[in-house]
Order: C-alpha cells, then structure tokens, then sequence
C-alpha cells in the first residue's frame, strides 16, 4: 500500500507521500527490513524531511550492508553538503553492482564537486556504456566537456540528448547557451526556437 499511495498521480502529491509513510511505518512493525526502510527513506526525501530519511537509508544499511539502493539514496543526500561521505557510498554501491548506472552519474557529479575531473569523466562514461540512454548524463558529461574546452565532442554529445528526449526542452536551451557561447549565434538561435515560446523563461530559470 505505501508503494501504491507513493507513486500516486491523481491526488495531491503531499497528502499522497505522508499517507505512503504511515504505511512504510505499519509495515516496519510487522518486519523491519532493508527494503522497506528504504521506501520510507525515499518518502520522506520527498516530503523534504532529510533527517528523517537518512535515519532510515542508516538503519537500512544496519540491517543489510550489502543493499546498494539504500547506500545510492542517502549519498543523493549526503551529495552537496558532503561529497565525501556520498563517495564513499556511491564507490560501496558499485563495489557491490559494477552496473549501477544512476550511481556512477551520482559518482561522476560528486567527482565534479571535488573538482577531479577525469574521475568524473571515467563514471560519466561507464553509466552511458551501461546505458547509452541517460538523457541527463549525457548532458552532465556534455557539460564536463565544454569546461575542458573540447567543444566538438561536448556539441556531438549535447546534440545526441536533445535527439534521445526531445520532448524535454532543457537540452536544446543548453545547446544553445554552449552554442552561443563558441560563437555559432544562428544556430542557437535554431535550436532555442525549438522550445515553445511559452515553456522558455520556465527553462531559463530552471537553468539559471
């Protein structure tokens, strides 16, 4: 039932959460296991409660150390105020599934963060081999590109995005951006005009 009310779209997203995180709590009474304190962790990162879902993701990994989701959840709270610590959880995480694609582009960002670059490139890299579809590490390893100054693969990479989701207007505003920015104005313009002209300062302030 908690993951039932979790993933609910026709309520109000709140009310939906808190109602999947009393179930995770019942749930909890009955057997405490890795999995469902997970789920109530992720709930609860949700409704903004951090503290809350990093007691949960812990006492996850307490009850199995070996559970890679719960270690891939705490360190995407653990990211921007300590990238340490969420190194250390993304590199268990791979340790324990070498093919978990969302934590080596977790690992690629933190790695940005700590301004080691190439480490970032290298798990950019390993999760599109693992799956050469992932809209938003495309545009993350596009990104890492244009700050080494390899332009030509950084536009190859930004152009490859905007074609796996065009449906998703934030590439062909970054593409722009980069495009405006190594002076190719018109063709910025081109692919700005891609997005519809009401969706554009939603994007750029997403973006800002």
């Amino acid at each position: 039932m908690g993951g039932l009310w979790s993933k609910r779209t026709d309520k109000n997203r709140t009310a939906s959460l808190q109602i999947a995180k009393k179930w995770f709590l019942k749930a909890l009474k009955i057997e405490r296991n890795a999995p469902t304190f997970t789920l109530l962790g992720a709930a609860c990162a949700r409704l903004n409660d951090a503290a809350v879902a990093r007691k949960a993701f812990e006492e996850a990994i307490k009850l199995d150390p070996n559970y890679d989701e719960a270690m891939y959840n705490l360190a995407a709270i653990e990211e921007k105020t300590k990238p340490r610590r969420a190194r250390e959880l993304l590199e268990q995480a791979i340790q324990i599934d070498p093919d978990y694609a969302l934590a080596h582009q977790m690992l690629g960002r933190v790695y940005v963060r700590m301004k080691d670059l190439s480490r970032a490139e290298l798990h950019y890299r390993r999760c599109l081999e693992i799956d050469p579809a992932e809209y938003w590490c495309n545009l993350f390893l596009a990104g890492l590109l244009v700050a080494q100054k390899r332009n030509e693969e950084a536009e190859q990479i930004y152009r490859h995005a905007t074609e796996l989701r065009p449906e998703i207007v934030d590439g062909f505003e970054l593409l722009a951006r980069f495009l405006e920015k190594i002076g190719k104005v018109s063709e910025a313009a081109k692919e700005r005009a891609k997005i519809k002209p009401s969706e554009r300062a939603t994007v750029a302030q997403l973006l800002e």
